[in-house]
């Protein structure tokens, strides 16, 4: 078993090259020498079943000019190869804590995103996600009368450097914006596409903001459901409408107190849910581990979705700020720091701009309470391979 816990001090280069404009004179070298204190809260097991599935999606990438952009530079997709291969073999060594920080503090490098495309970072959130577990019928029946839906045939699709594109429906011999959330519900208009049946309307939301989960049907069987594309919508918060419009306070705004919310106030329910104007469709797939953008597995607390034109696909992040311990039932958190390496492998919908990365805490209703509660600041770097370095 690899050594876990360990205390690392890094004094590594920052890259700045992508600082505000008011900053860029004092950071003119392009680089600044930090020191952080960075801990690595899980077993580094973990990481390193994480790296290997990074390095299959990376072994047969093929980006546009051969690499990734980061702060304002082309990087080639080999070093974010050798930047995992580089950290599995000082894993497998099974290195004393003096020996790992040595290794990293000499062999890697640092970055802070601060901007991407037209986004400048303010802050950055860390949020959390999970894979729910929902009982669910092949069949409209009572309870079971929430749907899920597949890809409906209207819905006009086209692909873009590898990724699906929305562009809408048919009509009048062009093409309009699909229907909205508001549009597809009060007007039945999906009527017949229905993939699946759940017993409350807002586990059918819940499966929306995650994107995938796994379906128990009552003969005892289990089907994962996965997120096959959207409406072509931009997705809105339900959270922030709720503190916007004063029906909440920031601080406590969950997926458990929204539930709650929508409990004790079933008449809001059109209004609230319908401020989202997105709307997700699924197609059905294995009922295992949930599968992030990279097609590959994702590793609790160790997988990430971020905007990959700020953090490529694949690449290593260190992540630092805190994160809720919830015991069994209680929805009262301890709050524990989180501080670790994890790495990019998946995308969302709200997941925009270099101010933002979603943490996968797993399956199940455990991880359901502690990601829910996961909307916390933090600080977020790159890690790359130094190019000195012998690989």
């Amino acid at each position: 078993m690899i050594a876990t816990r360990f205390r690392i001090v890094l004094l590594l280069a920052l890259w700045w090259t992508l600082l505000p404009a008011a900053n860029q004179a004092a950071a003119a070298s392009g680089s600044a020498a930090v020191s952080l204190t960075i801990e690595d809260d899980l077993d580094l097991h973990d990481l390193d079943e994480a790296l290997s599935r990074s390095l299959t999606f990376l072994r047969a990438a093929s980006p546009a000019g051969g690499g990734y952009q980061v702060a304002g530079r082309t990087v080639p997709v080999q070093r974010f190869i050798d930047t995992h291969l580089h950290l599995r073999q000082v894993l497998q060594s099974r290195p004393s804590p003096a020996t790992f920080q040595r290794k990293i503090q000499s062999r890697f490098d640092l970055i802070a995103i601060d901007a991407c495309g037209d986004t400048v970072r303010r802050r950055m959130l860390i949020t959390g996600y999970y894979q729910p577990v929902f009982a669910g019928s092949l069949d409209r029946r009572p309870p079971y009368v929430h749907p899920l839906f597949r890809v409906p045939d209207d819905l006009v699709i086209h692909k873009k450097n590898g990724r699906k594109q929305v562009r809408g429906r048919r009509e009048g011999g062009g093409i309009v914006p699909y229907w909205t959330r508001r549009e597809i519900e009060q007007g039945n208009l999906l009527a017949g596409q229905e993939l699946v049946w759940l017993k409350d309307r807002f586990d059918a939301f819940v499966l929306h903001v995650q994107g995938s989960g796994i379906i128990h049907l009552a003969d005892g069987s289990r089907r994962g459901v996965r997120y096959a594309v959207n409406n072509g919508h931009a997705y809105a918060s339900i959270g922030k409408y709720l503190v916007d419009t004063g029906r909440m306070q920031l601080a406590d705004v969950t997926m458990d107190s929204i539930r709650r919310y929508l409990e004790l106030h079933p008449e809001e329910y059109d209004q609230i849910l319908h401020h989202n104007d997105s709307f997700i469709f699924f197609h059905w797939g294995e009922p295992g581990p949930a599968i992030g953008s990279l097609g590959q597995p994702l590793t609790p607390g160790r997988s990430v979705a971020a905007d990959h034109r700020c953090y490529p696909p694949g690449s290593l992040v260190f992540l630092d700020s805190r994160r809720p311990i919830v015991a069994g039932n209680d929805q009262a958190a301890a709050w524990q720091p989180m501080r670790r390496l994890v790495t990019v492998q998946d995308r969302g919908s709200a997941i925009i701009g270099p101010g933002r990365l979603d943490v996968f805490w797993g399956t199940g209703d455990q991880a359901g309470r502690e990601a829910g509660q996961m909307k916390e600041d933090g600080a977020a770097y790159l890690v790359l391979l130094k190019t000195s370095v012998p690989h």
